[in-house]
């Protein structure tokens, strides 16, 4: 499985919009890894994990072309995952598509049909809104997704375990640590999960003060628990993503090395890997 992590940042992106903090002031001076553009994922060309505000950048950037992607996941209806006004450029003059140009299909949780069935009820719109139900595994674009239920700020947040080809991603965020419904799921599964994406937003706190996010500490308590189920062992990649500037030593020359000490690999916008 092909995983490209298009933009690897938290709700404000790094540097954030209007902020003049230490480490943002530092990323305007040195750009770099340390530049993290809003959280979005792309799997083997052809699945994409939410809708956000930077989309477009991202597609510029790395050369995604949309108009031959079908399926995009939404991890929950915050507007850095999920940016509808986008969604209302997929039709004429602003898009000129053949006339069996197919359904871009959007596939969440009950939380996303009401933020989209507006736009998508427009006919000159060729969108699709299909909702996912908690711990039912689904067939989207040539992989196994089941929506787990997630720790965020949102009604229906999901996390998602996805499979193909003998391969499983456990994509981890925006969460905190899982729910014991989540937990519990996972414990009856036999699964091999071969690579990890965890939140990291609070960077490498040991705890946090609030739910919805994960820093290191809650990572590797999460991977623990992971491993004594027996789905995570010593050949799974563990990846830190979706980072603040309001984290603790974000900044690439303090975060790889805690990370790496830690048995984490850290993402960066555009980073291409193959597991």
């Amino acid at each position: 499985m092909k995983i490209q992590f298009l933009g690897t940042a938290a709700a404000e992106g790094i540097p954030g919009i209007f902020c003049t903090c230490d480490v943002c002031r530092k990323v305007r001076e040195r750009g770099g890894k340390d530049v993290r553009t809003r959280c979005q994922t792309l799997l083997d060309d052809t699945l994409l994990i939410d809708f956000g505000p930077d989309t477009y950048q991202h597609c510029l950037t790395y050369g995604v072309d949309l108009s031959v992607i079908r399926d995009c996941l939404i991890t929950h209806v915050h507007q850095d995952h999920l940016f509808p006004m986008d969604l209302t450029y997929l039709r004429r003059p602003f898009a000129e598509t053949p006339e069996d140009y197919p359904f871009f299909r959007i596939w969440g949780s009950e939380d996303v049909g009401p933020k989209i069935e507006e736009i998508f009820a427009n006919p000159k719109i060729r969108g699709e809104y299909h909702e996912i139900k908690p711990f039912e595994p689904n067939m989207i674009a040539g992989f196994k997704v089941t929506a787990l239920k997630a720790t965020h700020g949102t009604d229906h947040p999901f996390i998602y375990l996805i499979e193909k080809d003998g391969k499983c991603l456990l994509y981890a965020h925006d969460s905190g640590v899982f729910p014991e419904e989540t937990w519990e799921y996972l414990s009856g599964l036999s699964v091999h999960v071969d690579m990890i994406s965890f939140d990291c937003t609070g960077g490498m706190e040991e705890d946090l003060d609030y739910r919805s996010h994960m820093c290191l500490g809650r990572n590797i308590r999460c991977r623990e628990r992971l491993q004594s189920m027996g789905l995570v062992d010593e050949n799974t990649r563990c990846f830190v993503n979706h980072f603040s500037h309001n984290g603790k030593d974000v900044l690439w020359e303090t975060l790889e090395p805690q990370a790496s000490a830690a048995g984490f690999e850290v993402t960066y916008d555009g980073l291409v890997t193959e597991f």
